[in-house]
């Protein structure tokens, strides 16, 4: 068992391992981003993973670089369902946060790439019928996450 939660080192050696493709645009001691390319059916996203020791709790803050997402004004669910910040500058909503379901002693490897493919694969779904399919609840849309500063 964990006692501490994995440091930046240990988060950056799984991505490493796992996703090698995603390269480090940023390493500091207590932070990093990653940016990758995902697939999960049609289209190629271009993502940004933040994180920092800070986030232990919070989790990492999911961004799609491209294409833009694209938004649905009028939708029941929001313009972009599943967002914090959805007006300025979306973070996705991999997870709910009232249910404990990131930690940091979990790999962001392990669950944040495969949930921002599960997400990626909703939201294709959405453009096409207008319906979040994926479940969990819609954050607020004026909800704020913690943000990496300076990220770029």
């Amino acid at each position: 068992m964990r006692f501490l939660p994995h440091t930046i080192e240990d988060q950056a050696a799984a991505m490493s391992a796992a996703w090698p493709l995603f390269a480090r645009r940023r390493f500091r001691g207590d932070a990093i981003i990653w940016c990758g390319s995902l697939k999960p059916h049609s289209r190629v996203y271009d993502v940004e993973i933040a994180y920092s020791m800070d986030m232990v709790i919070e989790g990492p803050e999911v961004r799609v670089l491209s294409p833009r997402l694209t938004r649905l004004p009028g939708n029941p669910e929001g313009s972009i369902p599943h967002v914090y910040n959805g007006d300025d500058d979306p973070v996705l909503c991999l997870f709910d946060p009232a249910r404990e379901q990131w930690s940091g002693w979990r790999l962001i490897s392990e669950t944040t790439v495969p949930w921002t493919i599960d997400w990626l694969a909703c939201y294709e779904f959405w453009l096409m019928t207008g319906v979040w399919e994926g479940g969990g609840r819609h954050p607020p849309s004026t909800g704020r996450r913690l943000n990496v500063e300076n990220r770029t």
